[in-house]
């Protein structure tokens, strides 16, 4: 995999995508790289994983140089924690953010997470001294994600992996989408799942996927703030991985035990706690609110009660959003 590192460095400028040149957006970068899915169904977490190194290797050198130069005075930890809380933040906008307002973009929002995650991981793999655009990082990444046991494992499937793979514009079946859903829902954490399951658990996650859409698409903002704590939770748990396997013995106050990722004050997790509580209440009391004034909007009694019910939702998500992305710095 090392003699390949030529290859993954030379990737990104084969795409287009040059460190010195202003960065897209990782829902831009999502969109390009769903053909390359929809193509080679079978190795989605494979092509995901190539993707992210050619796209996001130079990406992450870059952003690891300049938050050493924006703080010199920092130590190691306090790097790793700083990247950490960004690569979250991006998960959070990029997976939450979109999917929960905007149910019917859900696989753009999942491998927009899925990508913010990678590059967190290679910035993590920079600031341990690993060369972020190496092809090896392709074999962590699916190792980290749990999709191979082991590198040597990864390694051996990725040379039945095409590089580039074209087309993917026609209709895949019903079946092989949902698929990908289940299988990239699984990685991000947000369902239970894995290289091996039962017929019952495929069932369960299949079952936990529609659930999503449906509710999503009537009450989106339900989505959002639950979608942000499940991203939360386990892109820390994954940046936990990472700095275990990039530098073993030294994850520091990152790690509390092994299943509990990052020492959370509890004064942070109470307002988080109470963030998520208000934004779920606020499109249902204001719908009582209309109701208590016996306002009239459209279709009677249950039609307002909808129609607000819908459009607070999406109101408080595109506001929760928009506070999101300005933070993403």
């Amino acid at each position: 995999m090392e003699r390949d590192g030529r290859e993954g460095r030379d990737g990104p400028a084969a795409d287009g995508a040059r460190p010195d040149r202003p960065e897209a957006s990782t829902t831009v970068e999502a969109q390009a790289l769903l053909p390359m899915i929809w193509a080679d169904p079978q190795h989605m977490p494979e092509q995901l994983a190539f993707f992210a190194v050619r796209r996001f290797g130079p990406r992450a050198a870059v952003a690891v140089a300049r938050r050493k130069q924006r703080e010199p005075a920092a130590d190691d930890g306090a790097l790793v924690r700083a990247t950490v809380t960004h690569g979250t933040r991006l998960t959070i906008v990029d997976g939450a953010a979109l999917g929960g307002p905007f149910v019917v973009l859900m696989p753009v929002s999942f491998v927009a997470a899925l990508l913010s995650q990678a590059q967190m991981v290679l910035e993590v793999a920079a600031l341990a001294g690993r060369d972020p655009c190496d092809e090896a990082r392709v074999a962590d990444l699916l190792v980290l994600q749990n999709v191979h046991p082991s590198p040597e494992a990864a390694a051996r499937a990725l040379t039945h992996v095409e590089r580039h793979p074209h087309g993917g514009h026609g209709k895949l079946p019903r079946r092989t989408r949902w698929s990908l859903l289940v299988r990239m829902a699984a990685i991000l954490g947000l369902v239970g799942g894995g290289e091996r399951q039962s017929r019952a658990q495929q069932v369960l996650s299949w079952t936990w996927i529609g659930a999503l859409f449906l509710v999503g698409m009537v009450l989106p903002l339900i989505w959002v703030p639950a979608l942000a704590a499940i991203y939360r939770k386990n892109t820390l748990r994954l940046a936990a991985k990472a700095v275990a396997y990039y530098t073993p013995g030294r994850t520091g106050d990152l790690v509390r035990h092994r299943h509990r990722p990052v020492r959370l004050p509890t004064t942070a997790g109470l307002a988080t706690v109470l963030r998520l509580v208000v934004l779920m209440l606020t499109p249902f009391l204001a719908t009582v609110a209309v109701v208590w004034a016996d306002v009239r909007l459209a279709g009677g009694f249950w039609g307002t009660c909808l129609l607000v019910l819908v459009a607070v939702s999406l109101l408080v998500a595109g506001a929760w959003s928009a506070r999101r992305r300005s933070r993403r710095g």
